[in-house]
């Protein structure tokens, strides 16, 4: 049965599920929405972003130091990546910020909170799907 709910969401998962999972913090879900993004072949780069914040959340999840490590560094080193070639994209750039604010810093290369969170604050408007989420959680 468990199977044939991810192949349901493989089918029809949206940005607006991968955000809707996110703002959920739930690990099940978060588990489940990235075993979906990773067996895609092609993805685009908002689906892109959320497989790399899902890759440094699931570190929270693991047990075995070496494991959070590598899922961690996998998916922050794709999001930079993703946010060099999408430097104007709010959303990569919150993503971010709330990725290296609940991490340690010695696991972080670059810091880019202050430019991250000035970004979102001048940039974020009204209209975009988690505005709301954003400005509760930002500060």
């Amino acid at each position: 049965m468990k199977w044939i709910a991810l192949i349901l969401v493989f089918y029809t998962s949206t940005i607006s599920q991968y955000r809707l999972v996110y703002q959920s913090q739930d690990e099940g879900k978060v588990t489940a929405m990235l075993k979906v993004l990773e067996s895609k072949t092609s993805l685009t780069s908002d689906e892109l972003c959320y497989k790399a914040v899902f890759q440094c959340m699931k570190a929270e999840y693991l047990y075995n130091p070496y494991q959070k490590l590598n899922s961690f560094k996998k998916g922050y080193s794709t999001l930079n990546n993703l946010i060099s070639k999408n430097a104007n994209n709010v959303e990569y750039k919150y993503h971010r910020y709330m990725i290296e604010k609940h991490t340690p810093s010695w696991l972080l290369d670059n810091n880019h909170m202050t430019s991250d969170k000035a970004f979102v604050k001048a940039n974020l408007k009204t209209n975009h799907p988690m505005y709301s989420f954003i400005t509760k959680t930002i500060d």
